[in-house]
């Protein structure tokens, strides 16, 4: 049972830091992409969060989508201003 568990959590921290990697290209000088824990961490300029979250988080889903149609496992993404006073948490779910 402990070796399943393993092979899952080894799964989804590899789907993390895949999806790290892409979104950092993604996304170039206009944030910055970390891991937190199990969670993608994004910080972006105050301005982008207020005037382009919306726009963003349709980029990543499309990107995300493209790149790894079959996930067996949940994203959650953290979307933050440079200032950690906004912050917009979502996930994306595994494919069906």
């Amino acid at each position: 049972m402990n070796e399943i568990i393993s092979l899952a959590e080894m799964a989804a921290k590899t789907l993390t830091t895949d999806v790290i990697h892409l979104l950092r290209i993604e996304l170039g000088e206009h944030g910055t992409v970390a891991s937190m824990g199990n969670q993608v961490l994004i910080k972006i300029s105050q301005a982008d969060f207020e005037s382009r979250l919306g726009n963003m988080l349709q980029q990543i889903q499309r990107v995300i989508d493209q790149h790894f149609p079959a996930r067996q496992n949940h994203l959650s993404i953290i979307i933050q201003d440079n200032e950690a006073r906004y912050q917009n948490v979502f996930k994306i779910w595994k494919s069906a």
